[in-house]
């Protein structure tokens, strides 16, 4: 891994090496990635194991060793180097926020060690301003936005791009640190996008169609992420923009 790192980028770098005498092989002598071992526990870069110290590092470490499936994880070890990664990321700020010990993505790429995080993280609750904007506004000023800070000509250029107007905004704040990278890979690519993937579902009556489509916007009024805009046009930085209905 040393070696890899001086020509490689950090994000480069596999997580795991599994050393093997010969590669499997199928009858036609290709590679069998079926029959390829999975990594264990000594396949990822631990570094030299240092026990954790104090309840939030043992608290962290234990959450590390479930989440990664490792016997245990050393005080120093990196959360990416024992093969964490972005999606995982997730999974493991949510079992932090449930131990009472609190981060955000952004911390844990900056810090992936369990000293660090352990030093970095809180105790209490993250304290959320109450959303500004009231269900049937029919105009949004700055003073509602606790979370973004917006010229009032630039919140009339997101309402003008949201059908419906004022009305159909529930919330207006930054993007995580993710979806600015999703937003990235979008602007950057002149053909599709790599992070839409299309499925092709077929119904044999009109009935069982409409009955899926019933169900699905159901999901939809449910959860905000699948009622959120990402808008950057005339704006400094861009933002999500939670649509109060979104209709199929």
């Amino acid at each position: 891994r040393a070696e890899l790192a001086r020509t490689l980028s950090e994000f480069m770098l596999p997580g795991a090496y599994v050393v093997l005498d010969a590669f499997p092989l199928t009858p036609n002598g290709k590679l069998d990635r079926k029959a390829l071992p999975a990594p264990d526990g000594d396949a990822y870069a631990a570094r030299g194991y240092e026990a954790p110290q104090g309840e939030t590092e043992t608290t962290l470490a234990a959450i590390w060793a479930d989440l990664l499936k490792l016997e245990q994880v050393g005080r120093h070890d990196n959360f990416f180097e024992l093969g964490g990664h972005s999606l995982l990321a997730v999974a493991l700020i949510e079992r932090m926020r449930r131990a009472g010990v609190q981060t955000d993505v952004r911390s844990l790429f900056g810090t992936p060690t369990i000293a660090a995080l352990a030093a970095g993280g809180g105790s209490g609750d993250v304290v959320v301003p109450a959303n500004g904007i009231a269900d049937g506004c029919a105009a949004i000023t700055p003073d509602m936005l606790p979370l973004v800070q917006l010229s009032q000509q630039q919140i009339d250029g997101i309402v003008a791009a949201v059908p419906g107007g004022a009305a159909n905004i529930q919330d207006i704040y930054p993007l995580a640190p993710l979806q600015e990278g999703i937003l990235f890979h979008h602007m950057m690519q002149s053909e599709g996008d790599a992070y839409i993937m299309p499925t092709l579902i077929e119904f044999d009556t009109r009935a069982r169609l409409d009955g899926f489509l019933s169900t699905l916007q159901t999901v939809v009024d449910r959860h905000d992420i699948l009622r959120t805009a990402v808008l950057w046009d005339g704006l400094a930085e861009p933002v999500q923009v939670v649509w109060r209905r979104a209709p199929l």
